[in-house]
């Protein structure tokens, strides 16, 4: 069975954006992120349905480093697999994106 982070954790179903970068910081260390990208095993990432919006500052805090370690937009969504509205994983595609223009190899 993969691994999961469940953003309902943080969110409680109450919160419907996430933003910042300390807040995306807080939430990597949460979920143990660093060792997440090490597993073999994919890890889902579950989404509430009715979520809004992720800012680039929380993706960059939580994922930016994972996107770089695993080398590619491709390998981080192969990875993490985001089970979120499509609009959401959509913006999260060009925040990876941005992540590794950023920093190129």
């Amino acid at each position: 069975m993969p691994e999961a982070i469940s953003i309902s954790e943080i969110t409680h179903d109450k919160v419907l954006n996430l933003a910042g970068h300390d807040r995306g910081l807080a939430a990597r260390a949460r979920f143990e992120v660093d060792k997440l990208d090490s597993i073999d095993e994919p890890v889902d990432v579950l989404f509430p349905r009715d979520f809004r919006q992720v800012s680039s500052s929380f993706f960059q805090g939580m994922f930016a480093e994972s996107v770089k370690r695993l080398g590619s937009v491709k390998g981080f969504f192969e990875h993490y697999r985001f089970d979120a509205p499509a609009h959401v994983r959509a913006k999260l595609a060009d925040y990876a994106d941005q992540v590794l223009a950023r920093n190129p190899h």
